[in-house]
């Protein structure tokens, strides 16, 4: 009952808020939306952090949020690169390469394996969530911005929020959908695919002139939405498993970490943004 207080005293709280900076901000080049992205990266990569490199405390270890955040908001450098340079693939092979060679620099042989060890864990964490927050800063390319992150948060919300409740309610004795979740029931991930359907109808019928196809191509565009969110749930707790972890961190009440929160909103974005484009207007 605790967990399920603190999550509605987040839900009270944090969704007015977060509205509250896409909305407002839009006409300063939707400042909210882009600061958001930065603070969240940033948190969030200091837990990435913890999962791929156990027990890494160097000096340096702030400067892979501070590079993810760089290839996070990477995509607003577009307009000063030539067109036919993507500045996401420069941004983080550029970031990546910065760390490596001051990893190699300061390599010690009383750790002879940490080279290997922490090259791949900087990789990972500039991936996840660096690189795959890329996709929501995209989303300001959408011609109706607002509406557009509006519906994504609320495909992710729903399956959530779908999710928890039919899980709580009716999963007790249903079947487990993966091994590496063992709380996630099979119940569970049909309430919340159904969850992200009935949001996004829902805002189909407020918000028509979004949408520049009909029924047939949504329908399958909300159920991959809510599938992948659902796959991003359980990539994440395979990370947590393989390093003996519940939650990512402590900074969500009743949630964990914050990449416990956004698990599901870095599977789903790039779906979102490149069919987006498409059925978007």
């Amino acid at each position: 009952m605790k967990n399920f207080t603190q999550r509605l005293l987040l839900f009270v709280f944090g969704i007015p808020l977060l509205f509250f900076l896409i909305v407002c901000f839009q006409k300063y080049s939707h400042a909210g939306w882009l600061g958001l992205i930065a603070l969240v990266t940033f948190l969030s990569s200091y837990e990435a952090v913890d999962l791929f490199i156990p027990g890494y405390r160097a000096k340096r270890r702030h400067l892979i949020p501070l590079a993810a955040v760089f290839i996070a908001l990477s995509p607003l450098l577009s307009p000063l690169l030539p067109q036919q340079i993507d500045p996401v693939p420069l941004m983080l092979s550029g970031t990546f390469l910065v760390l490596l060679i001051i990893e190699l620099f300061t390599w010690s042989p009383e750790d002879p394996h940490s080279f290997p060890r922490h090259s791949l864990g900087i990789s990972a964490a500039l991936l996840y969530p660096g690189f795959l927050m890329t996709y929501p800063s995209r989303f300001t390319e959408i011609e109706h911005t607002v509406p557009a992150i509006l519906l994504f948060l609320l495909l992710n919300f729903g399956n959530d929020t779908f999710a928890y409740i039919f899980g709580m309610l009716f999963g007790k004795n249903s079947p487990k959908i993966a091994p590496v979740s063992p709380k996630k029931s099979l119940i569970g991930y049909i309430g919340g695919i159904l969850g992200s359907l009935l949001v996004g109808f829902l805002f189909y019928r407020v918000y028509p002139e979004l949408f520049s196809r009909g029924i047939p191509y949504l329908f399958p565009f909300f159920l991959l939405i809510a599938l992948s969110a659902n796959i991003g749930d359980l990539v994440e707790s395979a990370f947590k498993r393989g390093v003996s972890k519940k939650d990512s961190g402590r900074l969500m009440p009743g949630r964990g970490g914050l990449l416990d929160s956004i698990d599901s909103l870095l599977f789903s974005a790039p779906f979102f943004y490149y069919i987006g484009i498409i059925l978007l207007n």
